[in-house]
């Protein structure tokens, strides 16, 4: 549970009754259905119903919108009132959803609650408007989708209706706006039309396919973060895909972190595989396989890893939530009074690279233990005690704003998250970091400091980049598909006028040492060329004709259609060497 501000608060309270009102709407239209659940989510709300026999779509949602409307005019204050279970059982007899929650309630000892605004009673711990009939006129219902009962395949698929409500009409202008803008920016439409990647049902659901272009994109992010790396003193290290079970048991993921797991290979001698989920073990059986000196620390280890998780398949979503991934992963072993230093260097680290693509907007989330599951969390209270006051110390040298989100902690430990906002409104977390203290015991790693005595390491996890599944969604998004041209598949493209100047075309690619450049000589006009290459994001066009072959330069254009006149070829190679990344 994030921590939220009044307003933000009162937002909440305000979807979430919008998500009440959404029930009361379809449960008039449609006898017979069943409402599930329904809370806020971030931009939003939605509510789950069982709708049995009926299909609906979102052609029915302007009817769903109209009914909403009237019955907001009833509409008062919400009236809570608490109730016994024999009491709730006989108001919900007829939702066997709500009679799940209410047998599981009662188990539990929580108190039931029950709550009503104008002729619609519903099950709710609460969290409403004060004033719906004023706050909840500024609505949109957005979309319909499948979604199972309580996020379990082993359950009914139920029919999920998403919406949205803001406190004006401007501001939910403005965010339809946006989420227009969003669709032409989606990752997987834009990943189609411009050859990045594809996925194979014959291969298996979130495992991807990167195509040429994509590739591309894939391997100069990975070229640019090794050499930034190495810069930064990191060293490279290579990890199998697969390892015994025992490491993991180590570590502590098994059996708790089973479900995320592909299931293990069973080998003939006994022994059982697993596919990697995770770099950490790899990394800290290499700090382990020779005896360490304080004067090796800090120890940086990076790899660009391998690893797989099995993502339940209605969590699958193109780039962003996939079962195969490659991580810009790395570990950092250090000394206790050297992690706070390191921290800083993470942060600014992850700044570094964010500057260098223009990424303006992030900010940190701080994920803590949540007080009533402690069984859930490794380690005693002097290390998680000692761990949060690490890391807030490191974020207070960087500046960075932090919101902090109880019951998202790491099970040894807690954890931030970068999350960081694209051009269009949309927030991603791309990369956690964690100061460990938990793990270097668990694997008896160890370090002599400078009076002899062996010491257990201090562990940073950081990945700035994420997963380049995840990171490439994002900025496909962030740049609409008009990649900074160091980035760019295809840099320029070289568009003869007529067909007698195809040679002087071949004469300029030659020149383009190291720029990622085509010609395009099929017989359409010039300006269906430039039309193409405008549709494909081409950061640069060179039109060579008659003119341009006698002055031995290129017309130059660029992809946002600025006519850059006549240059040379040395004066665009020095354009070519001023877009590689800095920061």
């Amino acid at each position: 549970m994030t921590t939220l501000s009044p307003d933000n608060q009162n937002l909440n309270n305000i979807r979430h009754s919008c998500a009440h009102l959404l029930a009361a709407a379809v449960l008039e239209l449609f006898p017979g259905a069943q409402n599930a659940i329904g809370p806020a989510i971030e931009n939003g709300f939605y509510q789950d119903f069982d709708f049995g026999a009926v299909r609906i779509s979102e052609e029915d949602l302007p009817e769903i919108e109209k009914k909403m409307q009237d019955l907001l005019q009833t509409w008062g204050p919400f009236a809570t009132k608490e109730v016994s279970v024999e009491q709730a059982r006989k108001d919900f007899a007829w939702n066997k959803y709500k009679l799940e929650l209410i047998e599981e309630f009662g188990k539990e000892g929580k108190k039931i609650t029950e709550n009503n605004p104008g002729n619609f009673l519903d099950l709710c711990k609460g969290g409403h408007s004060e004033n719906p009939k004023e706050e909840l006129k500024y609505f949109k219902l957005l979309s319909v989708a499948g979604a199972y009962w309580r996020g379990s395949e082993k359950n009914k698929m139920l029919t999920r209706i998403y919406g949205t409500c803001f406190p004006t009409q401007s501001q939910l202008d403005e965010y339809l706006k946006m989420l227009e803008e969003a669709k032409k920016r989606d990752h997987r439409k834009l990943g189609q039309e411009l050859e990045l990647f594809t996925i194979s049902e014959e291969i298996g659901p979130g495992l991807i396919l990167w195509l040429p272009k994509g590739n591309i994109i894939k391997e100069e992010l990975e070229k640019w973060a090794k050499e930034t790396e190495n810069k930064w003193d990191y060293q490279q290290v290579t990890t199998p895909h697969i390892t015994k079970s025992g490491l993991f048991y180590t570590s502590g993921h098994l059996p708790y972190y089973k479900t995320d797991m592909y299931p293990p290979m069973k080998l003939e001698e006994g022994e059982e595989y697993f596919l990697k989920p995770m770099n950490c073990p790899f990394h800290h059986m290499i700090f382990k396989y020779k005896p360490r000196s304080y004067k090796e620390l800090p120890l940086r280890l990076a790899e660009y890893g391998s690893v797989y998780r099995y993502e339940a398949s209605g969590e699958l979503f193109g780039l962003m939530r996939v079962r195969g991934m490659i991580q810009n992963d790395s570990h950092i072993y250090c000394s206790g009074d050297q992690a706070v230093d390191e921290f800083v260097k993470v942060m600014k680290l992850h700044e570094y690279y964010y500057q260098a693509l223009g990424i303006k907007e992030y900010h940190l989330e701080l994920g803590l233990r949540d007080p009533k599951k402690q069984d859930k969390y490794h380690g005693d209270e002097k290390m998680w005690v000692l761990a949060e006051k690490l890391m807030r110390e490191a974020v207070a040298k960087t500046k960075i704003k932090m919101v902090e989100s109880v019951g998202s902690a790491a099970f040894y430990g807690p954890k931030i998250d970068f999350i960081i906002r694209s051009s269009v409104g949309r927030e991603f977390a791309i990369s956690t970091n964690q100061v460990d203290l938990y793990m270097g015991g668990r694997f008896n790693l160890k370090y002599t400091d400078q009076n002899g005595k062996d010491q257990i390491p201090v562990i940073i996890h950081r990945a700035p980049l994420g997963s380049h599944e995840r990171f490439i969604g994002f900025l496909i998004e962030h740049f609409g598909g008009a990649f900074p041209v160091w980035l760019a598949p295809v840099q320029a493209i070289i568009i003869p006028i007529t067909e007698r100047n195809n040679e002087y075309a071949k004469k300029v690619m030659d020149e383009l040492v190291g720029i990622r450049a085509e010609i395009d000589s099929r017989g359409e006009t010039m300006q269906a060329k430039i039309r193409d290459a405008q549709l494909q994001k081409v950061p640069y066009m060179l039109i060579v004709g008659d003119r341009e072959e006698k002055e031995n330069k290129v017309a130059l254009r660029t992809r946002e259609g600025v006519d850059m006149g006549a240059i040379n070829m040395l004066e665009f190679l020095k354009i070519m060497r001023e877009a590689a990344p800095t920061g």
